[in-house]
């Protein structure tokens, strides 16, 4: 799949496990989504997803909503990572 990198303004081709490692060397991954989504209860809509590594282990998710950034976050660990980082669902990826 096809990547944006804002620092170096070139496109990459990469995988699900390029992006997690480029989170561990200390990058950001960020999500535009083709339409906003929700959580199951409603409480929360957004738009683009900006993926971190906390550490080797150890990722958080933050959230923007029509350019606006969400005060939410969720911590997942790497086995949270089989399922709920999934790059295909989105319309674009940026790396910063």
């Amino acid at each position: 799949m096809k990547a944006y990198d804002t620092v170096k303004h070139v496109e990459l081709e990469v995988t699900r496990d390029d992006l997690i490692q480029l989170m561990r060397d200390g990058r950001q991954v960020d999500f535009v989504l083709p339409e906003p989504k929700s959580d199951a209860d409603g409480y929360m809509t957004w738009d683009i997803e900006f993926w971190s590594a906390v550490d080797e282990r150890k990722f958080v998710r933050t959230y923007e909503y029509k350019g606006r950034t969400l005060s939410e976050f969720n911590h997942y660990n790497i086995y949270d990572m089989q399922t709920d980082f999934d790059p295909t669902k989105a319309k674009e990826i940026r790396i910063s």
